[in-house]
């Protein structure tokens, strides 16, 4: 083996374990909602927040979500929810878009997901709740909360 073979070879793991490092680090928003930056005070979402335990339903064919809404006005906004959970050797997964009709207060929905393969199951999953609100004109402020929570029965 000659000297530039083993600096390709370690060039190349060096760059593997930043990019690693990078996908894997969690993001600042992990234990708290965002806020849209340019918030426009008369937005009708002004809080998008995800909940602390999922329960489960049907064996693990679904799992409701519990999501917290804030809306200075009554709306109607996407939310989309994602779970994802590992079990073992597997992944378990899902998506679900929905429409929510919002009061002007505080509110909690509880939107079900779910799994694309595999049941999900009891313990810790990763969640990410996201949503646009583009009341009351061209401008949209984007809503997400992502961080673990635990699917519970």
């Amino acid at each position: 083996m000659t000297v530039r073979s083993i600096r390709r070879s370690l060039l190349a793991t060096g760059l593997v374990a930043a990019a690693a490092t990078l996908a894997f680090t969690p993001s600042a928003s992990a234990s708290v909602p965002l806020r849209a930056a340019a918030q426009a005070d008369d937005s009708a979402l002004t809080a998008l927040t995800l909940g602390s335990t999922g329960k489960l339903d049907a064996n693990g064919a679904a799992v409701f979500v519990p999501v917290t809404v804030t809306c200075s006005k009554a709306t109607e906004f996407d939310v989309t929810v994602k779970v994802a959970q590992a079990v073992g050797q597997t992944m378990r997964a899902g998506t679900t878009v929905r429409r929510v009709t919002c009061a002007a207060t505080t509110q909690e929905v509880r939107i079900a997901v779910i799994p694309v393969e595999r049941p999900f199951a009891q313990g810790v999953a990763f969640g990410v709740v996201s949503a646009n609100s583009c009341d009351p004109g061209p401008t949209c402020n984007a809503f997400i909360d992502e961080h673990r929570f635990d699917l519970a029965r």
